[in-house]
């Protein structure tokens, strides 16, 4: 049986991709309904959804709060009209009890438990994200820096896109995603960088399990030879 995951703020599904490429089947919570998303999806308020939602039935939870309050494309005379979502998001992560991963852009007040760029997947876009997880997670290695040289046609994922940032079939040629349109592109996870986190999540999950086990066996022999007559 598959591995179930739950994302929240999937928007049109960058890191949903990313988890179901990692072997697990998801469930995608944004308060903006898409066309685009490829998954089941709920469509409502996060946290509205986590007061009846059973987090039971998930193995994992990925959560990718709204950036524009910590964007560098955000004008910082409208940051303020933005809700920090970082703090309610890390507090329902935390009671879930389970694996979980918090993603957002690197100014973003997460613990920086890991950064990933493009470079270290070979995506033609930097891409620079931050990830707050709570189970052990070993970076890749960074690949050829950015620049005319070492990455030819590499392109920003911002804005409008045309001239310096690249075309929009390069940004999803970059990005790894030729399912979303320009609007939603723009506020995407690449699914590569999903992918190497949840399949870090598996491990840590499978361990849990074994771990489980053996505490159950332990206290079942325990209990056993409570019961066992005296001579």
């Amino acid at each position: 049986m598959a591995l179930k995951a739950l994302d929240l703020f999937c928007r049109a599904g960058g890191a949903s991709m990313g988890l179901k490429q990692a072997g697990f089947d998801v469930i995608g919570v944004d308060r903006i309904y898409s066309k685009n998303y490829p998954f089941q999806k709920i469509v409502g308020d996060a946290f509205e959804v986590l007061t009846w939602l059973d987090l039971g039935m998930f193995d994992f939870i990925w959560a990718s709060p709204p950036c524009q309050q910590f964007s560098k494309a955000t004008p910082s005379a409208r940051r303020a009209m933005h809700d920090d979502l970082i703090e309610p998001t890390r507090a329902a992560l935390e009671a879930s009890g389970k694996s979980y991963c918090m993603e957002n852009v690197e100014c973003a007040p997460l613990r920086p438990d890991v950064v990933l760029t493009g470079d270290m997947f070979g995506l033609n876009t930097y891409r620079k994200r931050i990830f707050e997880v709570n189970f052990p997670v070993l970076a890749p290695a960074p690949g050829p820096r950015f620049g005319p040289e070492t990455r030819p046609g590499s392109v920003t994922v911002a804005g409008g896109g045309g001239g310096s940032a690249g075309t929009f079939s390069a940004w999803c040629d970059a990005m790894g995603i030729h399912w979303m349109n320009r609007r939603e592109i723009v506020q995407a996870v690449p699914p590569a960088y999903a992918r190497f986190i949840a399949d870090w999540a598996k491990n840590a999950i499978d361990d849990r399990a074994e771990m489980l086990l053996a505490h159950g066996q332990a206290e079942k022999m325990a209990g056993q030879a409570r019961i066992l007559p005296s001579e």
